[in-house]
């Protein structure tokens, strides 16, 4: 079974998932043995391949209307909700424009960078806020870290790492907010691929009924969300338009509660 090379091997957000899904998979009756593709690929390029059914099996990103419409997913949060919970990398010396006696309305004329592709990107220009699409990931910071953006919201679960990485460039996470909305990270799989939808899909409730989910996802992320302690946080709450309406929100053993 083919899945979208990942990031580093290093970076816990990136070898995660794969463990979750060899973890499901290792539940099934049938022998599925995970193949990583060449090179690693942007979000919109994976969710092509998977479409044609061609390179990919499985990919995993976060749910929107139309993706459920294209794809078939299996609504198990694999990151608990936190995709929806974004923190902010900032230049080290703008750290008062983000104070914490800063109104609401003014964090959300700050201007922000996000992955042209990325459904965080809609997310957030669907409530208001002003937005520069960046073509790859690097460009995130080096938009940045040259001034052309204030900041760059990032998934509570990677911004530790990333923030350790950009330390040297004056990179680092904002102390005072969160931006906060509803949505879920799934896997998904072709339309057509009914099987191994299934299988995974039983392999993951499996995990969460015998605690080896949450087992798994706190060795990768308890410490990131102790040092970030979202709780102490201001909160901007936003709408998500483009959640379905099949997402298990009253499943409450699926969801992360800071």
């Amino acid at each position: 079974m083919r899945f979208p090379a990942i990031a580093h091997v290093e970076d816990p957000r990136s070898v995660y998932p794969l463990a979750l899904l060899e973890l499901a998979l290792a539940q099934s009756k049938r022998q599925y043995q995970l193949q990583s593709s060449p090179q690693r690929m942007s979000k919109s390029r994976s969710l092509a391949f998977l479409k044609d059914k061609t390179e990919l099996d499985v990919v995993w990103t976060m749910t929107s209307i139309e993706r459920e419409l294209d794809f078939r997913a299996i609504r198990v949060p694999i990151f608990k909700g936190l995709s929806g919970y974004r923190v902010m990398l900032i230049r080290s010396d703008q750290q008062a424009l983000f104070s914490v006696d800063t109104p609401v309305v003014q964090i959300k004329r700050r201007l922000y960078a996000q992955g042209h592709d990325w459904i965080d990107a809609k997310v957030l220009q669907l409530n208001g806020l002003s937005v520069i699409g960046a073509a790859g990931y690097d460009n995130l910071f080096s938009m940045l870290e040259k001034g052309r953006v204030d900041a760059v919201p990032r998934n509570a679960l990677e911004i530790a790492d990333e923030a350790s990485l950009l330390a040297a460039r004056n990179i680092v996470i904002e102390k005072n907010w969160v931006i906060y909305y509803p949505t879920a990270s799934y896997f998904f799989v072709n339309s057509d691929n009914k099987q191994l939808a299934q299988d995974i899909e039983q392999g993951l409730q499996r995990i969460i009924a015998d605690g080896t989910f949450e087992q798994l996802f706190n060795q990768f992320f308890a410490g990131h969300l102790a040092e970030l302690d979202l709780r102490q946080r201001q909160v901007i709450i936003l709408k998500n338009p483009l959640l379905p309406e099949q997402t298990p929100i009253k499943d409450a053993r699926l969801w992360y509660y800071p």
